[in-house]
């Protein structure tokens, strides 16, 4: 189980999480969305989570071991991985090669990148593996940059997935794509995530979705949490519906 307790952050005079408690993973595989105006703190939740940033007071557990010390290769490696709101791929590398580079940092093959993975039998089915589960096998010798954005966004979670991880933080998958794609992007996500059994926690403002897909929801404001409950809270709790239509500060 991955736990915030009592983190807090401030940037100066803004206090951007305030006595966070959490916990994610008590269900293998659950599906945690993370909601709240802009400036409510999400981004900086998680990244205190993943080690991007340190807490200025409070603890992060994982499994039981305390981990806020901890660097952020060194919570990937401890099963931690994550997606950032801005893709972040190997823009002219093609699909398979971006998938191909993870898979070997993984396993600390990284000396392998220069023969491109010749006679990696293993490592070329956990690539085929990624291609096939995240649906990108027709555009696996795309050239990244060439992709439609919501097989972009794909790519970087299957790269995140490559790193074989217990928990996987996103922060908004489905930014900037397509009311066309964005279904289609989201249902690979969690049924991927449900069929590994990996505790998915992403930020997301689209609440057809969360109302769509979440086990659970963790509502923050002003850096607080403001509830935790099952979707249906987004239909029950006024004050939330309020803030999340309300005009919010940046985070």
């Amino acid at each position: 189980m991955l736990e915030a307790r009592n983190l807090q952050k401030s940037f100066g005079e803004l206090v951007a999480t305030d006595d966070i408690t959490l916990e994610f993973g008590k269900e293998e595989g659950e599906l945690v969305f993370i909601v709240g105006p802009n400036g409510a703190g999400k981004t900086t939740f998680i990244n205190l989570l993943t080690g991007f940033l340190s807490p200025d007071e409070g603890s992060i557990v994982l499994d039981g071991d305390e981990i806020t010390g901890m660097s952020a290769n060194g919570r990937v490696d401890a099963g931690i991985a994550r997606s950032f709101q801005v893709v972040k791929v190997f823009e002219e590398m093609t699909v398979r090669e971006n998938l191909r580079t993870v898979v070997l940092t993984e396993q600390g093959k990284t000396w392998s990148l220069f023969s491109m993975a010749d006679g990696h039998e293993e490592v070329e089915a956990q690539v085929n593996e990624l291609l096939e589960k995240f649906r990108l096998g027709d555009a696996a010798d795309t050239v990244a940059e060439e992709l439609p954005h919501g097989d972009r966004k794909l790519l970087d979670v299957a790269m995140s997935f490559g790193l074989d991880p217990d928990y996987l933080l996103l922060d908004e998958p489905t930014s900037g794509v397509s009311t066309r794609e964005k279904e289609y992007v989201i249902e690979t996500i969690v049924e991927v995530g449900r069929a590994e059994g990996v505790t998915t926690v992403t930020i997301e403002h689209d609440m057809d979705i969360v109302t769509e897909y979440a086990d659970r929801v963790v509502a923050l404001h002003q850096g607080a949490v403001h509830g935790v409950g099952p979707p249906t809270m987004l239909e029950t709790d006024d004050e939330l519906r309020r803030l999340l239509l309300g005009v919010g500060e940046d985070e």
